[in-house]
């Protein structure tokens, strides 16, 4: 999921780069050396995470000292990601005083100069900095404070995106560890179910049009994943609504019925860039999926109904597919 959204944004990127003003890049020697890694300071001890992680506390705890030796090194090797890079990472670092001496200069040198911005965003950026060097604001400056962009609306929306997904990861963590070894192997098959039905989800029936279509892909990933965690923690407790074996066929009945309504559409252009055959594909996800529910249930709390999730997730199916109809 988060390749697709990555890939999203860098093709959004190229529409924006030429806008990039002429201010004289910051070089890596423009910055006080004695804020450099030390010569013993390796990247690969840190598992692939980036400045990114430890400035913004994703996945790990904040670390600025962390944050600005991998900022330096993803500056000098190009490997800066367009957006949230090392180049920018150096950037907050600077404008707050995090952990160096404030720098409004390279600040300023940086914004219009190392990143590729929209003309409007460079401009509001590289004031606010000034605003700052002048002490006319005191506020902590973030990178995400003066977007105007689709693009940039996307990248901020994953950083909290992240954040909420290694908290929820590192709940579930503790959930799936108590469990017995049967359960643990019927949410592994669950887990991986739900991969695929939440991807089919937030790539096919997400209008993608327009610029911030990242951020609608990453919006509806992240509800279902929200979802996912909330059903999660009833099941330690099996604290479902017990639905009858009638429930379940009469949502079935309706799901059949919706679906059909769907697919006899004749005018989709509310659908944007969404399809039939895509929304299609996305069913043969969902069956897998309320299936693997059922299974893991039947493990965890045999004593609910076998038609208890199936008629939970068969409504919230009938939900999702009536977004089609109202459009």
């Amino acid at each position: 999921m988060k390749t697709k959204i990555l890939a999203i944004l860098f093709t959004a990127i190229a529409l924006i780069a030429n806008a990039q003003n002429t201010c004289p890049a910051v070089k890596i020697s423009d910055f006080p050396k004695k804020d450099f890694p030390p010569a013993d300071f390796k990247v690969e001890n840190f598992k692939g995470k980036t400045s990114e992680n430890y400035y913004y506390g994703i996945g790990v705890s904040i670390n600025y000292v962390t944050a600005r030796y991998l900022a330096f090194i993803e500056m000098k090797d190009n490997t800066d990601e367009p957006a949230l890079g090392g180049s920018t990472v150096l950037l907050m670092l600077y404008a707050n005083g995090y952990g160096v001496e404030r720098n409004f200069d390279i600040c300023i040198r940086i914004s219009c100069g190392n990143l590729n911005a929209a003309p409007a965003e460079i401009d509001g950026r590289t004031q606010h900095l000034k605003n700052m060097a002048a002490g006319k604001d005191k506020g902590v400056f973030d990178i995400c404070d003066d977007i105007t962009s689709g693009y940039m609306q996307g990248v901020c929306n994953s950083i909290g995106a992240d954040k909420a997904k290694y908290q929820r990861q590192a709940n579930m963590d503790k959930i799936v560890s108590s469990l017995p070894k049967e359960d643990t192997a019927a949410y592994r098959s669950l887990r991986a179910a739900a991969s695929n039905f939440f991807n089919a989800r937030s790539e096919n029936e997400v209008d993608l049009s327009g610029t911030m279509r990242a951020v609608f892909i990453q919006d509806e990933s992240d509800s279902l994943e929200r979802n996912f965690m909330d059903k999660i923690m009833k099941s330690v407790k099996c604290n479902f609504q017990n639905y009858s074996q009638d429930d379940f066929m009469n949502a079935d009945k309706e799901l059949n019925k919706v679906y059909s309504q769907v697919m006899k559409t004749t005018d989709v252009s509310g659908w944007g860039t969404v399809t039939k055959t895509q929304i299609k594909s996305v069913e043969r996800t969902w069956l897998p999926y309320r299936d693997a529910w059922v299974a893991f249930m039947k493990v965890k709390c045999p004593q609910l109904s076998e038609y208890a999730l199936e008629a939970l997730l068969t409504k919230e199916r009938i939900s999702q597919l009536k977004g089609f109809l109202s459009q």
